[in-house]
């Protein structure tokens, strides 16, 4: 069973705001995709950072995704950048997404695999952040974050019990 990291607290938030409550990671931390709650920033080249709740060390290198969902305002720039950038701490292990056409039809689901060498790089679990940034933002355009995970895969077993049991997670 694979292990989810989610958003857990606020590292800082720029011009970024939560759609309700007062943080950021809160709008965007549920276990199934919500766009009820959202976060926004209508200012380019803005950026906010949320810290991943923690996981285990997997072992391996494979399988290990960001998933989010992000939509744009307005009506122009046609193309905008949502970026996505996965943190160890100060450390950048992954670029996740770089320029996409915008379909300003609603909030759209993104995912980026790391590559082994990105996976095998991660050495403390316990320090992965998400950053997003918002680029090439038109007047009157807002970029919007509703939901954010990593997928990771289950932690290897210890005499036939998982560390997430060990930990008293499993």
């Amino acid at each position: 069973m694979p292990q989810y990291a989610r958003p857990d607290s606020d590292v800082s938030s720029g011009s970024w705001s939560p759609s309700t409550g007062s943080t950021l990671y809160e709008c965007i931390d549920e276990e199934t995709p919500s766009d009820a709650d959202y976060i926004e920033s209508d200012t380019d080249e803005d950026e906010c950072e949320v810290g991943l709740s923690t996981v285990t060390d997997p072992e391996s290198s494979s399988n290990h995704t960001v998933r989010w969902r992000w939509q744009s305002t307005g009506s122009s720039p046609p193309t905008e950048t949502c970026s996505v950038y996965l943190y160890e701490g100060a450390t950048l292990r992954a670029t996740c997404a770089l320029e996409r056409d915008v379909d300003r039809g609603g909030f759209a689901a993104e995912s980026y695999t790391l590559s082994s060498g990105e996976a095998d790089a991660i050495t403390d679990y316990t320090a992965l952040r998400l950053w997003f940034e918002a680029d090439t933002l038109g007047s009157a355009e807002e970029m919007q974050v509703s939901w954010a995970e990593m997928e990771i895969p289950n932690a290897p077993s210890v005499g036939g019990v998982s560390n997430l049991m060990l930990l008293g997670v499993g």
